[in-house]
């Protein structure tokens, strides 16, 4: 009798963790399923993030890129209506548009550009405004006639393919897109 005392004893106690067990074991599985859950959705959080600032970035990209090449390239009008004397109408409306859209495209990509980007982008920042105070003393009768010239205007404008060139390759870097493309013959 005291055998089956026992195993009453222990069926009884069996039952009864077995029924307060249960319960703790189905919420620690839950528990771990729902920190999954979480942990998953974290981790799509962040790829999605990282992909709308990539995606920002290549928009920052492209619009900064564009912007100096017209700037640049309204520049370069200008310059030579200057230096052959001719009606400067189209540049003078063409000009101030693209120099705005480069200054706000420069303002953007300081804020959003890699350390190195952003080098690259100052440097040719500070050459089209160089261009850009040159002609404009010219065009108003304030400038030096020994260095405001257009020669030095274009001398420049020559020095900024350089950067041009070297920040199509550091943006297409920073967009982990391939950068072999030989852009050096690139007028613009």
């Amino acid at each position: 009798m005291d055998s089956s005392l026992a195993i009453a004893g222990v069926g009884v106690l069996g039952t009864l963790a077995a029924s307060t067990l249960t319960p703790l074991i189905s919420e620690r599985s839950k528990r771990r399923e729902f920190d999954r859950a979480r942990a998953e959705r974290l981790e799509q959080a962040d790829r999605d993030e990282l992909r709308v600032r990539r995606l920002e970035l290549r928009e920052g990209y492209i619009t900064f890129n564009a912007a100096a090449r017209d700037y640049h390239r309204a520049l370069r009008a200008w310059s030579y209506a200057d230096e052959n004397g001719t009606e400067r109408a189209a540049e003078s409306v063409e000009l101030p548009r693209t120099r705005q859209a480069f200054q706000t495209a420069y303002a953007e990509a300081q804020m959003i550009v890699s350390a190195p980007v952003l080098v690259l982008a100052q440097q040719i920042s500070r050459r089209l405004s160089d261009a850009y105070a040159i002609l404009k003393h010219r065009e108003d009768g304030t400038h030096d006639p020994s260095t405001d010239t257009t020669e030095a205007t274009r001398e420049i404008l020559g020095k900024v393919w350089e950067p041009l060139t070297a920040i199509r390759v550091a943006m297409r870097a920073d967009l982990q897109l391939p950068t072999t493309a030989d852009w050096s013959a690139d007028p613009g």
